[in-house]
């Protein structure tokens, strides 16, 4: 537990407000369509929660809708909600730990709950409902819904013929699935320009390069749109509010050489490196940034070294 304390103090979030209640309008204005990592703290009991959004206001809405908290309550159990119930807004603090890329809250979330052991957070795997726990009336109603006449297939009887049909089906799909080549990294990101993988440029009417976005995600935020608005700019040639946009996959290997500069193995991202060698992905950055040795062993390059 004193560790665990020692870990809460070392913590310094981006942001904090101090009163949940009387911050409400702040935390909205602030946090506007930001995804990040959040935590509850509950100031008479040190408990706390820890969570995450693509969206903190979307989030945060829910915990200051009274009547929402009890109507999740009747279908399932929830502590932080049971909490912000019994002790009122006023008795609760927020603390906004990072603000993040959509595609990283999980790890992050994880992180977190890792270090610092949330009370109120039932589900210890960062986007898992594993130990969420159903009330018995919500499971009653689960049973009611797939049984009986509320089943989809009752009263339906198949031929032979058609479950012998269906049952080939099945093989043929599985058979399909097993002997499908896997996908090379490249591929992947050309199907899906809208991941981080991909680098969008913006350009005025004379081809001048105005400026440059690390995600398609984050140009449509410069511009307030939806992904799919500058997606469609980007794979049509069109222009949008006089600008148009072009988008290069980037490479996100690492490279890792040893004491003596010898290449050891080179990694398609810095997630695999960081899990192979077991240093978080903040650190990870900052060695390849600095170009220092980490642990006198091992350099990390984003680069291939030239000999």
């Amino acid at each position: 537990m004193k560790n665990n304390n020692n870990n809460r103090k070392s913590i310094v979030p981006v942001v904090s407000y101090l009163n949940l209640d009387t911050n409400k309008s702040i935390i909205y204005k602030e946090n506007k369509r930001k995804p990040g990592i959040y935590r509850l703290n509950n100031l008479v009991t040190a408990k706390c929660y820890i969570g995450s959004a693509k969206c903190l206001t979307g989030r945060l809405s829910i915990y200051y809708s009274s009547t929402s908290l009890r109507k999740r309550l009747e279908r399932g159990s929830s502590l932080i909600h049971r909490a912000l119930l019994k002790h009122g807004y006023s008795n609760f603090s927020l603390d906004i730990l990072e603000y993040c890329e959509p595609d990283k809250l999980i790890t992050r979330e994880q992180y977190y709950f890792d270090l610092l052991k949330p009370e109120y957070n039932i589900c210890k795997t960062a986007g898992s409902t594993l130990g969420k726990m159903h009330t018995e009336s919500t499971k009653e109603k689960i049973r009611n819904s797939l049984t009986g006449k509320n089943n989809p297939n009752f009263g339906k009887h198949y031929s032979y013929e058609r479950r012998k049909n269906i049952g080939k089906a099945i093989k043929l799909s599985n058979k399909i699935r097993s002997i499908m080549p896997k996908m090379r990294l490249e591929t992947k990101l050309k199907l899906s320009l809208v991941s981080i993988g991909v680098n969008v440029k913006m350009y005025d009417c004379s081809n001048n390069l105005i400026k440059e976005f690390p995600s398609i995600n984050s140009a449509a935020k410069y511009f307030d749109v939806h992904s799919t608005t500058i997606n469609t700019a980007i794979k049509k040639g069109r222009s949008y509010q006089n600008f148009t946009f072009k988008s290069e996959i980037k490479d996100n290997r690492i490279w890792v050489y040893d004491l003596n500069h010898k290449l050891i193995k080179v990694f398609d991202n810095q997630s695999k490196t960081s899990e192979c060698f077991k240093i978080p992905t903040t650190t990870l950055s900052r060695y390849i940034k600095l170009g220092k040795l980490w642990k006198n062993k091992y350099y990390f390059y984003n680069t291939c070294l030239k000999t």
